[in-house]
């Protein structure tokens, strides 16, 4: 949760650049139903407590570029978790959640993965190990979208979202490697960068929440 409340002064930014990009063409999505960008809140578990509420925060649902049936990414852009993951489900946008919920299966999140340490590595095969790596892993316990299920803040008829997230943090290992001259400041010079090759779930950083919420009018109310 430290996590999240530090991110949150943020949120409102990333959302105002998120509200003026143009929308996913989904047309020949194979996971269309779940497609689509969602105003959302984000609450504890047993969604007695709000953490973030609406209307500043935003995640977005699209198809993978394989382009495959029960197969998405999840993206807050980084506003709240921060979270980019590859998602399988089973069942199907009015009922369904990841096909597994074990961490060695599922994907990475790049927002998580991607943010090596920040002390460059000085040769190749060195490593460094993250402690308290945030967010690593996702799955999702539960899941609906329905359509028209939902009332806007303004008042409007939209789709409704319903997620239950359980996030997996932990150590997470670095190995460097060296970059291609084409990427070096100067191609005589070797330079080395880290590349995330593992982690270790740590289950007292777990953390369980719900994100509910509802597909983005564009109505200007809400």
């Amino acid at each position: 949760m430290k996590k999240i409340v530090f991110l949150f002064s943020v949120i409102s930014l990333l959302f105002t650049f998120s509200s003026c990009q143009e929308g996913l063409d989904n047309w020949n999505s194979e996971t269309y139903e779940y497609s689509g960008r969602f105003v959302f809140k984000l609450m504890s578990e047993d969604m007695s407590v709000t953490y973030v509420d609406y209307p500043d925060s935003e995640i977005q649902l699209y198809n993978t570029a394989e382009n495959v049936v029960n197969n998405v990414w999840i993206d807050d852009h980084g506003g709240v978790f921060p979270l980019k993951s590859k998602f399988e489900f089973s069942g199907d946008a009015s009922a369904f959640k990841s096909v597994t919920e074990d961490f060695e299966q599922l994907p990475e999140n790049l927002l998580s993965t991607e943010d090596v340490p920040s002390e460059a590595p000085t040769a190749v095969g060195q490593t460094f190990t993250e402690e308290e790596q945030w967010y690593i892993k996702a799955t999702i316990l539960e899941g609906k979208i329905l359509p028209d299920a939902a009332t806007s803040i303004g008042g409007n008829m939209a789709d409704s979202l319903y997620l239950k997230i359980r996030l997996y943090s932990g150590a997470a290992t670095f190995t460097s490697y060296e970059i291609s001259e084409a990427l070096r400041a100067d191609p005589n010079v070797p330079e080395f960068e880290w590349r995330f090759t593992s982690a270790v779930p740590n289950p007292e950083m777990e953390e369980t929440y719900v994100i509910g919420g509802y597909r983005y009018t564009g109505m200007p109310e809400d």
